[in-house]
């Protein structure tokens, strides 16, 4: 599975413009992530964790998805992304989330 900078990019944007909806479905998503044994967090041990996933660099400061590489406080606020191990879904197409997106934007000419 390849890294999908446009899904990180959403993800970094709702966290610079914050939207209490965006933040409340981020925050579902991160207790989850936070459990999850993908997670880098939960990876970095050797004793409870002996095989670490595909993308788990301990160099890497972010916490991070050993199973996609993205950095996890960008995926879950990136609307149109689902888990890539189905622990939880997109709540967006990509047009819906770009709809989402411009709406939030404060440099967007809402009369356009």
């Amino acid at each position: 599975m390849k890294l999908n900078v446009l899904h990180i990019l959403e993800g970094i944007k709702n966290s610079i413009f914050v939207n209490e909806e965006v933040e409340k479905i981020a925050n579902e998503r991160y207790v989850i992530c936070r459990g999850c044994p993908a997670n880098s967090v939960n990876q970095s041990n050797p004793e409870t964790n002996p095989q670490p996933g595909k993308y788990f660099n301990k160099h890497r400061p972010d916490e991070h998805c050993t199973h996609c590489a993205c950095n996890i406080h960008a995926k879950v606020r990136s609307l149109h992304t689902a888990c890539p191990i189905g622990k939880w879904s997109a709540v967006a197409s990509i047009q819906e989330a770009a709809k989402i997106a411009a709406a939030l934007d404060p440099n967007t000419d809402k009369q356009a």
